[in-house]
């Protein structure tokens, strides 16, 4: 099953759709028409689907059965990210072969997480900003875990059971910025500025759908690619990933509760301009690609500022 958070038409808010072939099955406006009202507040909100776990899932399924006036050709939707605002953004640093060298770091004994800010998040089709004040615009194209179920010192063993699905995410990084290359010696003192290296508004491009767990209950192996202006720059498996899928959630599970909506960026592979000193400008198109999952396609802009 994969669903979409979207909007209908302009002026519209947020719902949950259904994805069948080239129509999104508008689970809010099914089940308003079927007099089950009390599914709407359900199917408009990804944490309370998540949360509700089988039995929304169930109800999406029934609801598909019954067309309606709510099937909506794709094309005429506006997709949104998968996100519901105060879920936590964790992201995962070198976790694929190859990145370790181009970004000059060791791979790390075991996982080791970042956070990017929920006003990062864009949507499929947003633009990614080429602020003013960096030099070194980045893509880094990322397998993204969702968590289904509420979840603290989860055991590796157990981790595929708090996975409600996958989604794409490009973890947008303004690589100057990150290295503090206007600052060097905090590198010493502080480490490297994770939040605004990685932070700026629109850092954060996710989607276009979550391919739930039932479809795709293990990532791997899957092709993972990146292309600017459909030049292939990134092109490796989900596979060659270090720390997987359990390792990540049972890291930072570890006292810290995990909610549904919660989003683990788990790591790029080679390819990033981190490596190959070629950064993105005004007028690129960015296409991030997971097998089975989908493409999230992003074009950068000059700062209106």
């Amino acid at each position: 099953m994969q669903i979409v958070r979207f909007l209908p038409h302009p002026g519209s808010t947020p719902r949950l759709g259904l994805i069948d072939g080239d129509h999104v099955i508008d689970l809010a406006a099914t089940a308003a028409e079927r007099g089950m009202g009390w599914l709407v507040p359900t199917m408009t909100d990804v944490r309370a689907f998540l949360l509700a776990g089988e039995a929304a899932r169930t109800a999406a399924r029934l609801l598909a059965r019954h067309p309606s006036n709510a099937w909506l050709p794709t094309a005429g939707v506006r997709v949104l990210a998968p996100y519901e605002s105060g879920a936590k953004i964790l992201a995962q640093v070198v976790n694929y072969p190859g990145h370790d060298e181009e970004a000059k770091v060791k791979i790390p004994a075991k996982p080791f997480f970042f956070q990017k800010p929920a006003s990062s998040v864009a949507n499929p089709g947003d633009p990614i900003v080429a602020h003013r004040d960096s030099r070194k615009l980045d893509h880094e194209s990322e397998l993204v875990v969702v968590i289904g179920r509420i979840g603290r010192n989860i055991a590796a063993a157990d981790a595929y059971e708090y996975v409600a699905g996958y989604t794409v995410g490009n973890d947008v990084s303004y690589r100057d910025f990150q290295m503090n290359e206007d600052f060097p010696d905090l590198n010493a003192s502080y480490g490297k500025n994770w939040t605004q290296g990685k932070g700026l508004d629109m850092a954060c491009p996710i989607g276009p759908a979550l391919v739930l767990s039932d479809e795709l209950r293990e990532p791997y192996p899957l092709r993972l690619t990146c292309r600017v202006n459909g030049e292939l720059r990134t092109d490796a498996s989900t596979g060659d990933m270090i720390h997987k899928v359990p390792a990540l959630i049972a890291e930072a599970s570890r006292s810290m509760t995990l909610y549904p909506g919660d989003l683990i960026f788990t790591g790029t592979p080679m390819g990033s301009g981190l490596g190959t000193g070629r950064f993105l400008k005004p007028g690129d198109v960015v296409e991030c690609e997971i097998e089975r999952i989908g493409v999230l396609r992003n074009t950068v802009v000059a700062d209106a500022d």
